[in-house]
């Protein structure tokens, strides 16, 4: 890639051991026991969520509203920096927008295959008709 440094042995290091700091690597590799007390804490408070389903759909509801929060927060800024003559090839962050709108597509979709169709919900008044009706055509026969 033109104009683009290599890293070197050194800076490639660093950033494996940063990652490896903040537990993402840890985690992966060694599971629960990579993580201080707070973390598993917080672990097995979403083992708990995960078990039934409307823990699920608040899990997901979380994520998508999390993930559509980004969106806004950096298309907000994006726009502003470029409102003030920035251009956009040099506002770094526009470069993470379809990133997060990816993911907040995502989400969404995992979430509204959860959520209700509106011919799911009750509808009182039908219900009534329909049992009134079932009533009448019973007593006929």
């Amino acid at each position: 890639m033109p104009g683009a440094s290599k890293r070197t042995e050194a800076e490639i290091e660093q950033r494996q051991q940063a990652a490896r700091k903040h537990g993402t690597y840890a985690f992966r590799e060694r599971g629960e026991s990579a993580l201080n007390p707070p973390q598993r804490s917080r672990l097995q408070e979403l083992k708990d969520q995960v078990r039934e389903r409307e823990g699920v759909v608040d899990l997901l509801q979380e994520r998508a509203a999390s993930a559509v929060m980004m969106v806004e927060l950096i298309t907000s800024y994006v726009a502003e920096e470029h409102e003030a003559g920035k251009p956009l090839s040099r506002i770094k962050t526009l470069r993470f927008l379809p990133a997060f709108m990816n993911t907040a597509q995502r989400a969404l979709k995992d979430l509204i295959g959860l959520m209700p169709e509106d011919n799911d919900t009750l509808d009182a008044v039908k219900v009534l008709e329909d049992l009134k009706g079932n009533g009448k055509d019973s007593r006929t026969d």
